[in-house]
């Protein structure tokens, strides 16, 4: 059974990675990019739930992140344990296999408010943050034995460093003769991004103009996008700088990771999987935040690398899912989950035709100052199409072959009314149960 590393960032826009220096060099190239990385539910407790049990937020019925401005909806780390789902996860899986298993970094949004020396079951070492999102600075880690440690604001604090060295430490203390699984979570680059000490003042990037940053004429969204004024752009470049200079800690710690398997482990036998748990919108038809089924928010980098396995310098284009990194994971270590996941192993060749887009009511803010109040929406997404469908009748459909901006919603033109009553009919058939909130 080969060892499997799971890195997962937070809230990283799809095209990040491509400012990245040690994911391209030790993963893209020596493995496969999927160009075509999607979140079905495009908020952090949702998607890693998802990841973690290989089913979507209509099966899991974690549909928020558990907080005060999620109307409607329900989620967290409670809604998570008190279902189940904590028995059903992909480290218990592989842990019954024999794997070790160790989770440094994020768990679940709400984590915080388990039990005190709580770990879940699953997980045989544990450095997880005890506070609600994670952090930078000024954060604790609760570790195996349910210890605490306290982190201050010392440039040594700064956390991705941290859990960069409590996961090699890690790797170094795993019994050679038993296969590992790690999941890596950092915080970096949720808002607001922070840099390492070492790295504020690095960035190069500048403003992002796409044509549908802005968008001039909304008339055509739903009317909670259509109401929306326009962001600021200095202040989405100041968010672009400082996620540029946080993702080159983020790279510092892939190359701590994979420098430690490679010095203890056997990295040619070691399926790397580096992805996020959501995008991020930086303006796009006067957007902010996430939790929003069009391509700012649901598209994520998602690359692998297993040496004997993966061709170097593969671009595999199909659509591929947060659930589908479950399922590839299940079967590189050769394992049955014990319940049907939803998901599909990336490491064959069978394509998904599309998929559920779904989310429940929310007013919750972006964590930028700008709150949207937004109807639950159910939808279907295929590479070249989208549709959604909101609680109260709102509908968009996009042609992405011919409008990759999401500048004109074609949802009411008659020259696509066959492609409308197909998208609706596959909506109504994937997305079941509905979401909280959701009406037809």
């Amino acid at each position: 059974m080969p060892d499997v590393v799971l890195i997962v960032t937070d809230d990283q826009r799809v095209h990040t990675v491509d400012w990245m220096e040690a994911v391209p060099r030790r993963i893209i190239e020596r493995g496969a990019r999927y160009t075509n990385g999607m979140i079905p539910t495009s908020v952090c407790c949702p998607s890693r739930a998802s990841m973690l049990t290989g089913l979507y937020a209509h099966s899991t019925g974690i549909w928020s992140n558990g907080r005060s401005d999620d109307i409607g909806g329900t989620g967290g780390w409670s809604t998570f344990h008190e279902g189940g789902l904590e028995e059903r996860t992909l480290a218990v899986w592989l842990r019954q296999a024999g794997y070790r298993t160790v989770l440094v970094g994020k768990y679940l949004n709400g984590y915080d408010e388990s039990p005190p020396g709580y770990v879940p079951p699953g997980w045989s070492r544990w450095h997880a943050f005890a506070v609600r999102n994670g952090a930078y600075f000024d954060y604790q880690l609760r570790h195996t034995d349910g210890s605490k440690t306290r982190h201050g604001h010392d440039s040594a604090d700064y956390s991705t460093d941290v859990l960069a060295r409590l996961a090699a430490r890690a790797i170094r203390n795993a019994p050679a003769d038993q296969p590992l699984f790690l999941m890596f979570t950092p915080f970096a680059v949720h808002g607001p991004a922070t840099p390492a000490p070492r790295h504020a003042g690095s960035a190069t990037v500048g403003p992002y103009l796409a044509p549908h940053v802005n968008e001039a004429d909304v008339t055509d969204k739903p009317p909670w996008i259509a109401e929306l004024d326009p962001v600021s752009i200095e202040n989405i470049t100041e968010q672009r700088r400082n996620t540029q200079e946080a993702l080159r800690s983020v790279d510092d710690a892939v190359d701590t990771v994979l420098d430690a398997i490679d010095e203890h482990r056997d990295l040619r036998d070691t399926l790397v999987i580096f992805t996020s748990d959501n995008g991020h919108f930086w303006g796009e038809h006067r957007l902010r935040g996430k939790y929003m089924p069009h391509n700012g928010a649901s598209r994520v980098p998602l690359a692998m690398r297993w040496d004997s396995h993966i061709e170097p310098g593969t671009q595999d284009r199909r659509l591929a899912l947060n659930i589908d990194v479950t399922a590839t994971i299940v079967e590189a270590a050769g394992i049955p989950a014990p319940y049907g996941i939803e998901g599909i192993s990336l490491l064959g060749t069978e394509p998904r035709e599309g998929f559920a887009l779904e989310a429940a009511v929310t007013d919750g803010s972006d964590g930028n100052g700008q709150r949207v109040a937004r109807p639950a929406y159910c939808g279907f997404r295929t590479r070249g199409w989208l549709y959604v469908r909101y609680s109260g009748g709102s509908e968009e459909l996009y042609d992405y072959r011919n409008d990759p901006w999401e500048l004109t919603n074609v949802a009411g033109d008659e020259r696509h009314a066959d492609r409308l009553a197909w998208m609706r009919e596959r909506t109504d058939e994937e997305c079941q149960p509905r979401p909280p909130g959701f009406t037809w």
